[in-house]
């Protein structure tokens, strides 16, 4: 599985790049708005902490880690702006942002190919799983375990360029030269270092 430092790092990444904060121009505002995100990107992992979502409580199946669960924070947020008389407009860029955070969890975990997971969960509990990795697995927690910061090291390699690149496509007016020449760095940065986390052994 992805380390929180790489999901709370693409929950973030979906609230700034994002085309403008949905619920309020105001300052403090945007940081909660920002922070409900990186929650809503590590939700699926509650299954560490909460005892009945824990996999040995389902015969070693991570039942958070499906299309359906990672879904239900986004909808019970939008349930609740909804009742507090949200715009559609608010609905519709709001919904985005937390469907997207949502999902990405699923996505990082998949691509690390190490834990199966059960995507269909409750109406399967058939589990998938790559064959391969372009993430490296999250390290066990320890401040003297090397490996943990060794693949964050990765991780980090993976994910920073390519939120960078996000964050400067936002930023550019117009698409030029030096625009395609920076995305295009940034991309070759990221994949380099997907390439050394496919070579992991798993």
């Amino acid at each position: 599985m992805s380390s929180f430092v790489g999901h709370s790092l693409v929950g973030l990444t979906i609230g700034i790049t994002a085309s403008s904060n949905p619920i309020s121009r105001e300052r403090h505002y945007n940081f909660l708005w920002l922070g409900w995100l990186v929650i809503v990107a590590l939700a699926p992992d509650l299954d560490y902490i909460v005892p009945f979502l824990h996999p040995r409580s389902h015969e070693g199946i991570r039942i958070t880690h499906s299309l359906f669960f990672c879904q239900v924070l986004p909808i019970l947020s939008l349930v609740y702006l909804y009742f507090r008389g949200a715009s559609k407009n608010i609905l519709w860029q709001s919904g985005l942002q937390l469907v997207s955070a949502g999902f990405s969890h699923i996505a990082l975990d998949f691509f690390v190919g190490v834990t199966a997971l059960p995507l269909f969960f409750p109406l399967s509990s058939e589990v998938f799983k790559l064959t391969f990795g372009l993430l490296p697995s999250a390290g066990k927690l320890s401040l003297f375990n090397y490996y943990l910061y060794f693949n964050l090291g990765i991780e980090l390699g993976i994910l920073v360029p390519l939120s960078l690149c996000c964050y400067y496509l936002k930023k550019s007016q117009k698409i030029t030269a030096k625009t395609c020449l920076i995305v295009c760095s940034l991309f070759l940065i990221s994949a380099r270092f997907m390439y050394w986390a496919y070579g992991l052994s798993r």
